[in-house]
């Protein structure tokens, strides 16, 4: 269409290419979607509630624990184009984004009958319909975290679904009732069957169901940060902290001086961001939960000595890059 209603704003979009990677950090395809920019929608008028479907690292570990535990199997699908299947409250129009302009019906303006990536609600609103076709499975949120859905028979345990925006691992005692859940979601949504969970939220996993046990690796992730500050060639060390640190709030700077000669020190590497990566490599690396607990309190002044206890931490990670956090019996 070329006009829109005069109340109405039409909400900014574009095209985003994306590149998708596995657990070993291998590109397996690459991705184009059109994104609004939701930055410019209006509270009250083009959305009211924000949510957003995201597993909690420590259900996930409990997820996976249980799994282990009851030798369940596990396998991961993936709903395509998840966004756009969500049902829109509000009126809502886009600009055409640039490279697009042919297609459809020409103008200059879309109307959206459904949700859109970038959009505020757009989530919220994928939510509202994941649960209301999982309820009509049988299936029950946890109350420790909705995005934890169980099914049960006789008061056991029969299904287990974790779902991760549009990612869902689901576990069960054995091939049927899993395939049966897969042919149930696959007749509301579009989903992709990805067999066995191998990758899922950065985490390399591995399922020994012999020993009934689970092995989380994040090697890939840890490559990547190594590169990203320039760590990549650096000599590992043993442990993730060294006595003489000893960092503390003396160690702040307080001149100008003091400042600037951290400033020449730390070059392109930004300290919030280096313990920002740290911590998202705890979630399966406790032998490093202390250390980048301790870095991370000095986030609002940091010194030349809590960025070298940081940077020690990252080679350390180098040298203890292949250990796995087990989980199981």
């Amino acid at each position: 269409m070329n006009t829109i209603p005069k109340e109405k704003k039409a909400v900014g979009s574009r095209i985003v290419f994306k590149e998708k990677l596995d657990g070993h950090g291998q590109r397996i395809k690459f991705k184009a979607r059109i994104v609004t920019k939701g930055f410019s929608q209006v509270p009250g008028e083009d959305f009211t509630e924000t949510f957003s479907s995201v597993a909690k690292f420590t259900t996930l570990r409990v997820f996976l624990a249980l799994s282990a535990h009851l030798d369940f199997e596990i396998h991961q699908v993936d709903v395509v184009a998840a966004y756009l299947q969500g049902d829109l409250d509000k009126e809502i129009y886009i600009e055409v984004p640039k490279g697009v302009e042919h297609l459809g019906s020409g103008g200059h303006y879309w109307h959206l009958q459904k949700a859109l990536y970038g959009l505020k609600q757009a989530s919220r609103q994928w939510k509202k319909k994941l649960h209301n076709v999982l309820s009509n499975l049988s299936l029950v949120h946890s109350f420790a975290d909705d995005c934890l859905y169980i099914k049960k028979e006789k008061e056991k345990i029969v299904l287990l679904v974790l779902v991760y925006i549009d990612d869902m691992a689901v576990s069960g005692p054995n091939g049927h009732y899993i395939v049966s859940f897969k042919e149930l979601l696959g007749n509301n949504f579009e989903i992709t069957d990805l067999g066995e969970l191998k990758f899922m939220l950065g985490i390399l996993i591995t399922q020994d169901r012999h020993n009934c046990l689970i092995y989380l690796n994040q090697s890939a992730y840890i490559s990547q940060i190594l590169t990203q500050f320039g760590l990549q060639d650096t000599t590992p060390v043993s442990t993730p902290l060294l006595v003489k640190h000893n960092i503390s709030t003396t160690q702040l700077p307080q001149s100008e001086a003091e400042k600037q000669a951290y400033k020449n020190y730390a070059g392109a590497i930004h300290y919030l961001s280096l313990v920002g990566s740290l911590l998202f490599a705890t979630q399966t690396r406790p032998d490093i939960q202390f250390t980048v607990n301790l870095v991370a309190q000095f986030g609002g002044n940091p010194g030349i000595a809590h960025l070298e206890a940081a940077k020690h931490i990252l080679r350390y990670l180098k040298g203890t890059i292949d250990l796995n956090l087990v989980l199981g019996r």
